[in-house]
C-alpha cells in the first residue's frame, strides 16, 4: 500500500499538501489524523469527496510499502505512523527548518526547501509536469499558501509562495475558502480598536434574497488602511457582500466588497454615491450622513444583485434511490453501476437515510451483505428544501459531516445536491465582468433566438432547457451556427418539437425510444431535441447503456470538457454550465478528457477527438493524448461499423488532412484502421477542396490505401466493408501511375474519388482529368453519328470514336460541331483506305 500522511493536528497547508501531493502519487491513498481544529474539520468535510482518506487505524491494518509524508520532516510528528517509516519507502515534502537530527526522517525522495508553504513545494512540481489542477484544488492550496505565509506577511515568505499562489489563481483557484476559514491580520491598536468598533457594530441584512453585512458609525478622526477591513465582514458573517460605512471628518466613505459575483458592488456605488471599483469591491465618498448613505448603498445593492444559487439550481435529478427492504448487496451493486458514493433510502415516497459506499463496506467487512441497508444507512437524513441558499446548503454539508442532501418538498424527494455540486457552484469560469450565459445569448443568429424563446413558452412546469454541447462550444468561439443541440429535464422532446413546427413552420421526426426529436426549419436551422440521459459501458469498447438523468450527468457523458458545456434557457435566470473547465480549454486551444477511462470506454472518441481538433486548430491536451496512446496500446475492441463510421465522417470535413495527421501522430490510422498516412497527397486533396474542386471523402481513403500491398488493401477493404469499386479504383491508379493512357473509359471509371487523386500526382493527370470532367454535360459524339457519316457498323466505328475521344482530352476539339468534323475526317481517310489496309493498319 502507498500512503500520503502528515503531521497530527494538521493545518490547511498540511490538508492542501495532502491533496496535492496525491495529484504526484495518484495510486496513494490519503491518512488522515483524528484529531483536526473544528475550521479544519469544516473544511475537510466539504473536501472529503476530494480527499477519500483512510484513518490513521485503517492505515496501520495495511502493508505500507511506500509512503510520502508531506508538511514535515520530523518523524515524532508522525504518531502512530512513525514506526512504519523504517519499512517504507519514503518521499518527504517540507519547507520547515530542519528537524532535530535524532528524529529526522532519512532522506529520501521528494522536496525540501525553505518556503512559506509545503504547498509552494507541491506547485513546483506540478507545474514542472504541467498538471491540470481542478479549480476547487487550486482553491484548497489557496487556503493552506495564505495560513501558512501569514498572508504573504511572515518572515518566511518568499517570492515563490506569491509565484504559486498566481499560479493557483490562473487554474481557476479563489479566495473563497481564505474568506470563510480563515480571518485577517490586523496593524496596530487603532486599527484593531477600528475592527473591534466595526464588529460591534455590524448586522446581517437580507438584500435580493442574498446575506449583506453592514457595519455603519462614526470615527472621531480620518484613519488610513480601513478598506481591507470590509473583506473580514464578507468571511465572519459568511454574507454575500459587506458594506462598511464610516463616516470620519465630514464625509461619509463607503467600502463594499462581494464574493463570487453576488451583487455587482461597484456598480452599486456609482448609482448610490458616484463610487467606482470593480464588480468584487468597490469605494465611495459622500457628504450624506451614514444612514442616508446605507439606505441608498443598499437600494443599490439590490438593483445590481444577481438572484442567489438555490437547491434548485443546483441540484441532480432524477435521484437513484434504494428501498428501505433493500439489502446491502443489492446497494453496494447499485452504487458501483451509477458511479455514486452514496444514495437515499426511501420508505414509500419518505426520504429515511443516506447510505454511503463506507456504510456498505463497512456492512460487508462484517458479512453482513444480506442485512437491510435500513441497519447501516445514516440517519435521520440531513436533507434540504429546494429554496436553501448556496450558504445553507454548504453550512449542513460542514456542519453534519455529510456529503450528499436530499432535497425534498413536501415530503417528496425532488432532487439531490452532493459536495462536488456546491464545489462546482463556487467556481465558475467565467472570470469577466460581462455575463456569460447572456454574452453567448447575444451571439444567436435571429432565427435561433427565435426558436429558444418557442422552446421557452412552450416548456412545461417543472421543466428546463438547456442549449448544450457544440452549439455552446461554437457560440463561445464565435463560429456559425447550423444547427441546435438542445436537452430536456421534465419535458417530453416531442411535445417541444411540434411546439416549434406549429409556430415557425418546417419539419419534424421522432424517436421515442431515445427520447429525442428532429426539427428542420424553413430557414434551414435545425434544432435537435433529447431529454437528459447518462450512459454506462458495460464493457470496454461496448455501446453504452443509455438512462433518463439531469443535464449535470448528461454533461459528464461527453468526450471532450469543450462539449461538456450547457447554456440554461429555462428557467430564467440563464446561466451557463462548465462543470469540466471547457471554457479554459477553449481558450489554451486544446482538448481534454473527462476522465482516464474515456478512450478505454470508447476508441472512437480518439477519432471524433482527431477530427474535432483539426477541425478547430487544436491539439490534445498532454494528458489527453497519453490517454489515446496507452488505450491504442492496450488493443480495442470496437465494430469495424463504427470505426468506418467515423472515418468517414471525418474524410467529409473540408480540410480532413489535419485530422488525419493527429490520427497519425497518435498511431491511430495504423492502429485502429490498417492505412498509411501520405501526407503529401493528403494536404494536396485538401489544397483541391480550397481550390472549389470536388473533393469526395472517399478521395482520402484511397489515398490512405493506395501505398498499401494489393493484399493489404483487400483486408482493409474486407473488414470495412468498403465496396469493391474502390480496389478496382486502386488497381486503375497503380496502371496510369506506371504509364498506361488515361482513355475516357478508365477516367470514367475510377469515380471523382479516384480522378481526385489522380488529379494530385501531377499536372498531366491533372489537366487530363480537367479536361474529361469539363465536358461531361456536353452532348458527344456517338456510334450512330459515325454511321450517319457513311461508315457501316464494325470495329472502325469504334476505332473513329476513339480518335475523338483523344482529341478531346488533348483539348484539340471543342464541342459537339468539332468532334463531328473530326469524326468526318477520320470517315473519309478510312473510306479511302479500304478494307484490305485497315486489315494490316487499323489506324
Amino acid at each position: 500500500m502507498v500512503v500520503i500522511v502528515t503531521h497530527e493536528q494538521p493545518d490547511f497547508d498540511a490538508i492542501a499538501s495532502l491533496a496535492l501531493a496525491r495529484r504526484l502519487h495518484p495510486t496513494a491513498r490519503i491518512v488522515l489524523p483524528a484529531n483536526l481544529r473544528p475550521e479544519v474539520g469544516a473544511c475537510v468535510n466539504l473536501y472529503r469527496d476530494r480527499l477519500d482518506p483512510l484513518s490513521v487505524a485503517q492505515a496501520l491494518r495495511g502493508k505500507i510499502q511506500e509512503m510520502v509524508v508531506v508538511d514535515t520532516a520530523d518523524e515524532a510528528r508522525l504518531g502512530p505512523l512513525a514506526e512504519r517509516t523504517a519499512n517504507a519507502r519514503l518521499w518527504v515534502y517540507d519547507h520547515h527548518p530542519d528537524p532535530p537530527d535524532d528524529t529526522a526522517l532519512p532522506a529520501g525522495r521528494g522536496l525540501i526547501d525553505a518556503v512559506g508553504a509545503t504547498v509552494t513545494l507541491l506547485v513546483r512540481e506540478l507545474r514542472r509536469r504541467e498538471d491540470p489542477l481542478p479549480a476547487d484544488l487550486a482553491s484548497l492550496a489557496l487556503l493552506g499558501l495564505h495560513e501558512d505565509t501569514g498572508g504573504f506577511a511572515y518572515a518566511l515568505t518568499t517570492a515563490e509562495d506569491h509565484d504559486a499562489a498566481a499560479w493557483l489563481m490562473r487554474r481557476g483557484g479563489t479566495p473563497e475558502l481564505i474568506r470563510r476559514f480563515t480571518g485577517g491580520v490586523l496593524a496596530d491598536d487603532a486599527h484593531r480598536a477600528f475592527h473591534a468598533r466595526m464588529l460591534d457594530e455590524a448586522r446581517l441584512e437580507r438584500v435580493a434574497g442574498r446575506p449583506v453585512a453592514v457595519a455603519a458609525f462614526t470615527w472621531p478622526a480620518y484613519l488610513e488602511g480601513v478598506s481591507e477591513m470590509a473583506q473580514d465582514l464578507l468571511g465572519l458573517h459568511r454574507a454575500d457582500a459587506a458594506l462598511l460605512a464610516v463616516r470620519m471628518e465630514d464625509r461619509t466613505l463607503l467600502f463594499a466588497r462581494s464574493a463570487g459575483g453576488a451583487i455587482d458592488v461597484a456598480a452599486a456605488l456609482a448609482d448610490a454615491a458616484g463610487g467606482g471599483g470593480h464588480p468584487g469591491a468597490a469605494f465611495a465618498r459622500t457628504r450624506d450622513d451614514v444612514d442616508d448613505a446605507v439606505r441608498a448603498a443598499l437600494h443599490a445593492f439590490e438593483t445590481h444583485a444577481r438572484p442567489p444559487l438555490r437547491a434548485r439550481d443546483l441540484m441532480s435529478r432524477p435521484v437513484r434511490t434504494l428501498s428501505v427492504d433493500a439489502n446491502v448487496h443489492e446497494a453496494g451493486r447499485a452504487l458501483l453501476r451509477f458511479g455514486h458514493n452514496g444514495m437515499p433510502v426511501l420508505d414509500g415516497d419518505a426520504v429515511v437515510g443516506v447510505v454511503s459506499r463506507r456504510d456498505v463496506q463497512r456492512a460487508l467487512d462484517h458479512g453482513l451483505g444480506r442485512s437491510q441497508v435500513r441497519g447501516f444507512m445514516g440517519t435521520p437524513a440531513v436533507t434540504a428544501p429546494p429554496d436553501a441558499t448556496l450558504e445553507r446548503l454548504e453550512g449542513l454539508v460542514s456542519e453534519r459531516g455529510v456529503g450528499r442532501l436530499p432535497v425534498v418538498q413536501d415530503g417528496r424527494l425532488i432532487g439531490i445536491v452532493t459536495r462536488s455540486d456546491l464545489l462546482a457552484a463556487r467556481h465558475p469560469p467565467e472570470r469577466d465582468h460581462v455575463d456569460p450565459a447572456e454574452a453567448l445569448l447575444r451571439r444567436l443568429p435571429h432565427q435561433a433566438e427565435r426558436a429558444l424563446q418557442v422552446l421557452r413558452s412552450a416548456l412545461p412546469a417543472g421543466g428546463a432547457a438547456y442549449l448544450v454541447g457544440g452549439s455552446v462550444r461554437d457560440a463561445v468561439l464565435r463560429r456559425p451556427l447550423t444547427d441546435l443541440d438542445v436537452v430536456l429535464e421534465e419535458a417530453e422532446a416531442a411535445m417541444m418539437a411540434q411546439a416549434l413546427v406549429a409556430e415557425l413552420g418546417g419539419g419534424w421526426t421522432t424517436h421515442p425510444s431515445f427520447g429525442t426529436a428532429d426539427v428542420r426549419l424553413p430557414g434551414g436551422l435545425t434544432v435537435d431535441l433529447a431529454a437528459a440521459r447518462e450512459e454506462r459501458y458495460p464493457e470496454p469498447g461496448a455501446l453504452p447503456e443509455v438512462e433518463h438523468s439531469d443535464v449535470r450527468r448528461d454533461l459528464a457523458r461527453r468526450d471532450f470538457t469543450i462539449n461538456a458545456m450547457a447554456l440554461r434557457l429555462a428557467p430564467a435566470p440563464h446561466r451557463l454550465l462548465d462543470p469540466f473547465g471547457g471554457r479554459r480549454d477553449l481558450a489554451r486551444g486544446v482538448l481534454r478528457t473527462l476522465h482516464p477511462l474515456s478512450f478505454t470506454e470508447d476508441p472512437t472518441r480518439i477519432v471524433r477527438g482527431a477530427r474535432l481538433a483539426g477541425r478547430l486548430g487544436f491539439a490534445f491536451e498532454a494528458e489527453t493524448e497519453a490517454q489515446a496512446r496507452r488505450a491504442l496500446d492496450a488493443g480495442v475492441a470496437v465494430g469495424a461499423e463504427r470505426l468506418r463510421n467515423e472515418l468517414e465522417r471525418t474524410v467529409r470535413d473540408p480540410m480532413p488532412s489535419r485530422a488525419l495527421a493527429q490520427l497519425d501522430r497518435l498511431g491511430a490510422l495504423e492502429g485502429l484502421y490498417g492505412l498509411t498516412h501520405p501526407r503529401a497527397e493528403l494536404e494536396a486533396l485538401d489544397a483541391l477542396h480550397d481550390e472549389g474542386r470536388d473533393v469526395p471523402g472517399a478521395a482520402y481513403v484511397l489515398a490512405m490505401l493506395h501505398p498499401l500491398s494489393p493484399a493489404a488493401r483487400q483486408r482493409v477493404l474486407e473488414r470495412f466493408h468498403w465496396p469493391a469499386r474502390r480496389a478496382e479504383a486502386l488497381t486503375q491508379l497503380d496502371r496510369l501511375l506506371a504509364g498506361e493512357r488515361a482513355t475516357e473509359t478508365v477516367l470514367r471509371s475510377l469515380g471523382r474519388a479516384g480522378r481526385a487523386l489522380l488529379e494530385v500526382h501531377g499536372a498531366p493527370f491533372r489537366a487530363r482529368v480537367r479536361a474529361f470532367e469539363a465536358r461531361l454535360g456536353e452532348r458527344r459524339l456517338r456510334g450512330q453519328d459515325v454511321i450517319e457519316l457513311g461508315l457501316p457498323p464494325g470495329p472502325d466505328v469504334g476505332r473513329v470514336l476513339d480518335e475523338v475521344a483523344e482529341a478531346r482530352l488533348d483539348d484539340e476539339v471543342n464541342g459537339f460541331e468539332q468532334e463531328l468534323e473530326l469524326a468526318r475526317t477520320l470517315v473519309r481517310r478510312l473510306r479511302a483506305e479500304g478494307p484490305n489496309e485497315r486489315r494490316t493498319d487499323p489506324t
